[in-house]
């Protein structure tokens, strides 16, 4: 009887031991089952970068993705533009393998044109990958629509640098200045998410990238005389365009063209300015003076002076009128020097040559403030010297034509001298 209850026990045990097995086996099945299709991988990208594009343009974006259970099926791309609700895809490009080795993914360039919209739209674009088991995955990117075509103003001139007398007619070479505004009212950045900031008012511009300034003298054909780089900005810019007056084009009407250029996408607009009509240089006198200063003893006496205005040596008592001394005769070197309001510009023997009011003029003027002083050291023959005569519109362009050391202090030196 024992032995009955005893097997009867350990079939109930084993039955026991074979359900709760059973259970075990039913919820380990469950927790590991696959729950849907995997999502493809987009594992980098370099979408547009920019926050402005003007309509028409191309972008180039680059993305690198991987397929998971399921094959790539296609890439479509896109494009929500302010005011619009919803987007609306532009482009459903099929699924080719071009695997690199390199970004070890597959990868794909897409170009994407800029579409139409207002000044400052925003514009979402979404890049979509989608597998065939119906799985997608997204990449976005924003920007702002941009006026591409730039804008000239010319707000005055001809202001005639070089010659500083109101009315004056300018003469070739003299350098005249127009002030430009370029993309009047425009900014040169607006929002895009994730940034929240007001959109401020204006016209928002692509970015300038030249200034072109073409000259017509007479019946001749334009030219273009000078290019210089922009500020890399939309926003309105104001500045002043200094340019010479060409060689030869006394005489006759001068028209100076002003052209604003954007890179990408290529753009340019113009103004042209009224003709301006320079008058002939005025020549210096065909008599050439000559004269000589004379340095004694410590202090250089009565004859180390000289008035430019009345060309005579003036005596050491004089101050206001000592244009021109020689200031040392140390260690072996002549100083030439002012003792009023006079200065003083080294230049060339071209300049000395061919000098008219106008080509003196500009030559003073053109050189740096720091070149424009009132002694010069180390003084030589053949040294070419502008004076600009006491604060004044008035010039002389002296030559030094010897230089005669008679002792360790004692030294003459002539001049050639060319005035009105």
């Amino acid at each position: 009887m024992k032995s009955l209850l005893s097997a009867r026990a350990a079939l109930r045990g084993l039955l026991a031991l074979a359900l709760l097995g059973t259970g075990c086996k039913k919820e380990l099945d469950d927790y590991y089952t696959e729950q849907g299709p995997q999502y493809p991988t987009v594992l980098s990208n370099v979408l547009g970068t920019a926050t402005k594009y003007a309509t028409g343009e191309t972008v180039s974006f680059e993305l690198q993705f991987a397929q998971q259970t399921s094959p790539i099926k296609q890439i479509v791309i896109l494009q929500k533009v302010e005011p619009a609700r919803d987007s609306a895809a532009v482009q459903t490009i099929a699924y080719a393998p071009a695997f690199s080795r390199r970004k070890n993914a597959d990868t794909l360039v897409v170009k994407y044109v800029v579409p139409a919209g207002a000044n400052k739209a925003l514009v979402r674009v979404d890049a979509r990958v989608d597998s065939n088991n119906g799985q997608t995955k997204l990449r976005t990117f924003y920007f702002r629509l941009a006026e591409a075509t730039p804008t000239v103003a010319i707000n005055s001139g001809p202001t005639n640098v070089t010659l500083p007398t109101a009315g004056a007619a300018p003469a070739p070479g003299d350098v005249v200045r127009y002030s430009l505004t370029l993309n009047a009212g425009g900014i040169t950045t607006a929002p895009v998410p994730p940034s929240s900031a007001a959109v401020p008012a204006g016209t928002l511009y692509k970015d300038l990238d030249s200034l072109n300034v073409y000259a017509k003298v007479g019946a001749a054909t334009e030219r273009r005389v000078d290019r210089r780089k922009l500020t890399t900005t939309g926003a309105a810019t104001t500045l002043n365009v200094d340019e010479p007056l060409p060689a030869g084009s006394a005489g006759q009407p001068v028209v100076f063209r002003f052209e604003a250029t954007v890179r990408a996408p290529a753009r340019r607009t113009s103004a042209t300015a009224a003709p301006v009509t320079p008058g002939a240089p005025t020549p210096f006198s065909a008599t050439v003076r000559t004269a000589s200063l004379a340095f004694v003893g410590s202090t250089g006496g009565d004859l180390a002076a000289y008035d430019l205005t009345t060309f005579a040596a003036v005596p050491a008592a004089a101050v206001d009128s000592k244009d021109l001394t020689i200031g040392s005769t140390a260690s072996n070197a002549v100083q030439l020097k002012a003792l009023n309001t006079t200065r003083f510009v080294r230049s060339t023997t071209a300049v000395y040559t061919a000098a008219t009011l106008s080509s003196v003029r500009q030559a003073y003027n053109g050189a740096a403030a720091t070149a424009q002083v009132t002694s010069l050291d180390n003084v030589v023959p053949g040294d070419v010297i502008i004076a600009k005569l006491r604060g004044l519109d008035q010039y002389v362009v002296l030559q030094v034509s010897n230089i005669n050391r008679t002792s360790a202090t004692d030294v003459t030196v002539g001049f050639n001298i060319k005035a009105l």
